[in-house]
């Protein structure tokens, strides 16, 4: 082979690699509504939030200064001293996005919680909608315990709809109710809150393992009718979410 043809090979390699490393996939994206997105704010001043969305405009634009490490430490940093005034704060469309951002990148659970500390804002519903249930390929991971419905077409062919029903947190009652017009295989990702010590995930009497601070999976073939039963010790519930 060509000297300067394995030179040029090697180096598209060494890049391709690099860039996997900056810009990681995502291991869930958001499900698109007609809902309210930050992007709409257009404004470039995002108050105490300006330094951790560099972060997002770096992801979204392919900015080779991107870390996922960075951005990380960062978050974590600005929790540690902020985390007393965030639901004050002017912007918080912004924090949503943040932390929504995260939540796609990683899959961890914490992010989810951020989240689910302004969901019962009214003024912030439609921001935080799109993250309640997200998606990779066919899997579903429930992020947030929220009345929500959706539909789409199974990479194996078929409908599938996805529904959950809850008055979550007056309630720990959850259900996910599988409506599909094939038998389909489908890994479901249940998010259980650090604080949900004993929450029970039933499916036909078989018991789930669930872990707080962490997401329950259930990988099967599903149904017609198929139903996911969840019961969160809402007692635990943290009064300050309230």
């Amino acid at each position: 082979m060509n000297p300067k043809l394995i030179s040029i090979l090697i180096l598209f390699i060494v890049v391709s690699c690099s860039n996997k490393e900056r810009f990681p996939a995502k291991q869930s994206e958001r499900i698109t509504y007609d809902s309210t997105s930050v992007t709409d704010l257009n404004s470039s001043n995002y108050g105490q939030f300006n330094q951790l969305f560099t972060f997002v405009k770096q992801y979204n634009d392919k900015d080779p200064a991107f870390s996922l490490k960075a951005f990380e430490e960062a978050y974590s940093q600005f929790l540690t001293t902020h985390s007393g005034n965030i639901k004050s704060a002017v912007g918080l469309p912004i924090w949503i996005e943040i932390s929504g951002l995260l939540l796609e990148l990683t899959g961890e659970e914490k992010y989810a919680q951020q989240l689910e500390e302004l969901s019962k804002t009214d003024s912030l519903s439609e921001y935080i909608k799109p993250f309640v249930l997200t998606k990779r390929v066919d899997h579903i991971y429930v992020n947030l315990f929220e009345p929500v419905e959706i539909n789409y077409n199974h990479t194996l062919g078929g409908e599938v709809n996805f529904r959950q029903e809850t008055s979550y947190p007056k309630s720990g009652s959850v259900r996910l109710h599988f409506g599909m017009t094939e038998k389909r295989y489908i890994e479901l990702y249940i998010r259980i809150p650090e604080w949900a010590e004993g929450t029970t995930v039933v499916v036909k009497k078989v018991k789930y393992f669930t872990q707080p601070g962490s997401y329950c999976v259930i990988a099967k073939k599903w149904k017609e009718g198929d139903l996911v039963e969840i019961e969160l010790p809402i007692k635990n519930y943290p009064k300050n979410q309230l």
